[in-house]
């Protein structure tokens, strides 16, 4: 299940701060990292819609710890059989959850670097976007798409970025296109969204 909170620049800062005094100390301490208050903004929404897609989907009340994987990909210390994928951006910050291995990716629609193509995406993708009458808005959709595969991997960005969408087997995609709200998010999971 998809857990999404946009209009995340409305949070007044009398909001962040009632919302970071509620998270456990760990994130609270991640989400302080951020030198911009946006990007505390985001890392807070983020974790917040897990704990409302935990509450609503398994009935958990307490506050999610994190261990991480040998990638650093989290995982729920007291629920390890329930997987997630957290993701944010300026737009949208949210929370997927599965039964299985799972990644999300969401980013913003903004111009993009002509050579971050070249560095990125194979020669089908490439022309994909530069045929596309909207091309920032196709290299947000591909680039969504390869993260959240490599977050379901838990494998992070790897050498072979250009690839990973050739190699799906039964991982499923599912992209939607926020354009009114300025952003795209994609879902990777083995089972059914």
């Amino acid at each position: 299940m998809l857990y999404l909170r946009t209009h995340i620049t409305d949070l007044s800062q009398e909001e962040l701060s009632s919302m970071m005094q509620s998270l456990p100390a760990q994130r609270r301490e991640q989400a302080k990292r951020f030198k911009f208050v946006q990007g505390q903004k985001e890392c807070t929404l983020a974790y917040l819609e897990l704990c409302r897609g935990l509450r609503e989907e398994y009935g958990i009340t307490t506050m999610p710890e994190f261990g991480y994987g040998e990638h650093g990909k989290p995982f729920l210390t007291t629920y390890p059989h329930i997987h997630f994928s957290l993701s944010h951006c300026r737009e949208a910050a949210g929370c997927l959850l599965s039964t299985q291995p799972c990644g999300m990716d969401v980013e913003r629609i903004r111009s993009y670097d002509p050579s971050l193509i070249r560095y990125t995406m194979n020669e089908e993708e490439a022309d994909r976007i530069l045929s596309s009458s909207r091309p920032e808005v196709m290299f947000i959709r591909l680039w969504t798409q390869k993260e959240a595969v490599l977050k379901l991997r838990g494998t992070g960005i790897t050498d072979n970025i250009k690839e990973v969408l050739n190699d799906l087997h039964d991982i499923r995609l599912h992209t939607t296109e926020h354009l009114d709200e300025g952003f795209v998010c994609s879902c990777a999971t083995t089972e059914q969204i």
